[in-house]
């Protein structure tokens, strides 16, 4: 098995960095990476974390399970990558202060382009490709409190491609009890994930803890994420057991409902949290003059709507939503579907 300066053979885990583009003064974000080659063929697993620098919980959960992973013991290969954002990450930063742009945004990449545009593309074509499952974990850094797969609209939920029926699985697997997707065009254009899955390569996106909600349920969420990569291990049929989940249902949500900020700055105050249900017209937070108190906005949900993540920093500038809410779309029920994946070979992509 060989990422791009790296390699591991059958039983191997070997470690080293995926060599990147460097900056004028000479700056190289090189990516960390683990290599866990197998000792019996199978398909190849991916999990990174902190490609968004500020969100950790899923790179420590990624560290437990490689103390975990014994190469001899599974079939196929995983790729693990504690921090694909090393400039974010030491920063504490979604971005990359390099040249300011998010590399999660970037895929494919670009060879000549900037410093991130050329790490999205070295990671692309040396990780990402060889990947036939990828679990990409974020949370809510500083500004909310998140629990849920998060996984991309299908372009015809009444005929679901063979890679949406995959990631359907996943989405169950996992092990949490909430699922969420976005509307076409809700964020914009999601070509990053449309470029992933054009690779072959089925993604899910987690999005887990952060704010307040790291100190009181942080360790709750280290031990479930890196529980739901042993699930997909499971469901991928690289090791045997059962699966461990939150319980017997995963809902998923119409996560379709934005609350924006209005055109005013000031302390941001949310009245309705987590799993609250809100109805049209509903007051969801505040925003008041930090000095004086007075009352200079009203954020109302547009429609009905459960609270999916929860917060925003408190002096919130800028144009930004500020929560985000979902209708239910379906209830998946874990004791009578089918979580194992069929996963055909590179060379039938």
């Amino acid at each position: 098995m060989k990422v791009g300066n790296l390699a591991a053979r059958p039983g191997e885990h070997v470690f080293g960095y995926l060599k990147m583009a460097a900056s004028r003064s000479g700056l190289s974000p090189d990516i960390p990476v683990h290599l866990f080659a197998g000792a019996e063929p199978g398909p190849t697993l991916l999990v990174q974390g902190a490609i968004h620098g500020g969100e950790i919980i899923g790179s420590i959960a990624i560290l437990n399970f490689i103390q975990k992973l014994n190469p001899q013991t599974f079939k196929g290969q995983v790729i693990a990558v504690p921090v694909v954002n090393r400039a974010g990450f030491e920063l504490g930063e979604r971005g990359s202060r390099i040249d300011g742009k998010d590399i999660s945004r970037l895929f494919p990449g670009k060879k000549n382009g900037s410093v991130s545009d050329q790490v999205a593309y070295t990671y692309f074509e040396e990780v990402v490709r060889q990947a036939h499952v990828m679990v990409d974990f974020h949370a809510g850094a500083r500004t909310a409190y998140e629990r849920y797969v998060l996984f991309s609209a299908e372009g015809d939920p009444n005929h679901p491609t063979d890679l949406e029926l995959m990631r359907r699985k996943l989405v169950v697997a996992f092990g949490l009890d909430q699922a969420a997707f976005f509307p076409p065009g809700t964020f914009g254009n999601n070509s990053a994930k449309e470029a992933i899955e054009a690779a072959g390569v089925a993604q899910i996106t987690l999005e887990f803890g952060g704010g307040t909600g790291w100190f009181h349920n942080g360790a709750d969420n280290v031990r479930d994420a890196e529980r739901g990569i042993w699930n997909i291990m499971k469901a991928m049929r690289m090791i045997d057991g059962p699966f461990e989940t939150d319980g017997d249902t995963c809902t998923v949500y119409n996560a379709g409902v934005v609350i924006w900020k209005p055109d005013v700055d000031g302390l941001f105050v949310r009245l309705k949290g987590f799993k609250d249900e809100l109805k049209a017209g509903e007051v969801y937070a505040h925003l008041v003059d930090p000095y004086t108190g007075d009352l200079l906005a009203e954020m109302k949900t547009p429609r009905d709507g459960i609270v999916i993540p929860s917060g925003q920093e408190w002096p919130t500038i800028g144009a930004t939503s500020v929560g985000i809410l979902g209708t239910i779309d379906r209830v998946e029920d874990r004791r009578s579907a089918d979580l194992y994946l069929t996963i055909e070979p590179f060379s039938a992509r």
